[in-house]
């Protein structure tokens, strides 16, 4: 579709936002970063021997901690990863000929995307759950960086700078990551790209937030991020894991003046503990187990949260126990007995030596909360069992 004033969108269903292209130079500037030169053989010899010194620090800490035990796990790790290596690049594995059709793909979307940027054109979307139409504090944030491209740029390479630091002062990262030095942010000019900036749905003081893509040379395992608010005028990095947390929002959703199902309103009572509501919710008809299409089983979610008590009420409410997990394929029983075998309480039936001796020693770090999880898995299958859940 075509939108004032973002210009021609294209709905993306699996990001669930509206996808375009506008002139934004400045960041189409910082759009692409070079591939890094390969290393020389002295720079590759250092690497390395940054790589073990970090590794056998790291070993050593686990010694000092498990005792000999951890051998055992270590012999595990290195004898597996042997037999991956052989089987991936042994003499008689076959190239996969998938290989280097998704290779030309990737590479003609990357010349795309190159003469766009060259053009100062850049990515975006525009978040819309149900194919929405842009909000009016999307639009708002979409003119507001039209306006102010520079000053945003700055606070995005600000947080860039800071991110760099926060991983370079890490010693252990630096020398697994192999994370070379700098001085300002000018010299990262070649490490990190924007790749692209979305508009949130959440809003705050009429405008949505940005959220811009970083590609790095020192953040890759979780991914970086740059939030930057117009409303507030500042800019903070983070990864996928602590997102949300920066994306405030003083406006109600769209689905909040819908009234409430009666199951919805027994759900909270049963949550929050209200007991009192709760059976009168029942009593005028509330079904516990009136799930919509696409609802996780309530009884399903407490035991993977392993709330016992809450497990407890919605038995007592009436919740059934053999009702499965249509997505997982699993009842709340079974879910039970899985997380059990899982967190090492029971043996497993594919039993893992490298696994079982991890495990052993994540239970031992772990120390008194482990068995808090086992007593509180072991009531909670105790319960279902005797409601007649099946698995």
């Amino acid at each position: 579709m075509t939108h004032d004033p973002f210009g021609k969108l294209k709905f993306k269903d699996r990001d669930e936002s509206w996808a375009g292209v506008a002139r934004f130079p400045l960041f189409a500037a910082l759009g692409d970063r070079p591939e890094p030169p390969q290393m020389t053989d002295d720079e590759a010899r250092q690497r390395l021997a940054d790589m073990s010194a970090a590794l056998d620090a790291m070993k050593e800490q686990m010694r000092e901690r498990f005792g000999d035990q951890i051998e055992k796990a270590f012999a595990e790790i290195d004898r597996a990863t042997q037999d991956e290596l052989q089987r991936i690049e042994g003499p008689d594995a076959d190239p996969d000929p998938e290989d280097a059709a998704r290779a030309a793909k990737r590479a003609g979307l990357r010349a795309k995307r190159a003469a766009k940027l060259a053009e100062g054109k850049f990515p975006f979307r525009v978040a819309a759950p149900d194919e929405a139409a842009p909000t009016p504090a999307q639009a708002a944030t979409f003119a507001f960086l039209r306006d102010n491209e520079q000053l945003v740029l700055d606070a995005v390479r600000a947080a860039v700078w800071e991110s760099f630091q926060n991983a370079y002062n890490d010693e252990y990262w630096r020398q697994v990551g192999g994370v070379k030095p700098a001085a300002s942010i000018d010299e990262l000019k070649d490490r990190f790209a924007v790749l692209r900036f979305d508009i949130t749905r959440e809003a705050r003081g009429g405008f949505a937030h940005l959220v811009f893509h970083i590609d790095s040379d020192w953040q890759d395992e979780h991914g970086e991020l740059v939030v930057f608010s117009p409303a507030a005028r500042a800019a903070q990095w983070t990864t996928w894991d602590g997102l949300y947390d920066l994306l405030d929002s003083d406006e109600p959703d769209a689905g909040d003046d819908r009234p409430q199902t009666p199951h919805e309103e027994l759900m909270d009572a049963i949550w929050d503990g209200d007991e009192a509501k709760a059976r009168e919710l029942v009593a005028a008809g509330a079904d516990v187990n009136a799930l919509a299409d696409d609802e996780c089983p309530p009884l399903w979610v407490a035991v993977d949260q392993m709330e016992v008590e809450l497990v407890r009420r919605l038995l007592e409410f009436g919740a059934n126990p053999k009702l499965a997990n249509a997505e997982e394929r699993s009842t709340p029983l079974k879910h039970a007995k899985r997380m059990y075998r899982d967190m090492g309480f029971a043996p497993s039936k594919n039993a893992d030596p490298m696994l079982a001796n991890m495990m052993e020693l994540m239970q031992q770090a772990a120390g008194p909360a482990m068995h808090e999880y086992k007593q509180r898995l072991e009531q909670i299958v105790a319960l279902l069992e005797a409601a007649g859940g099946t698995g």
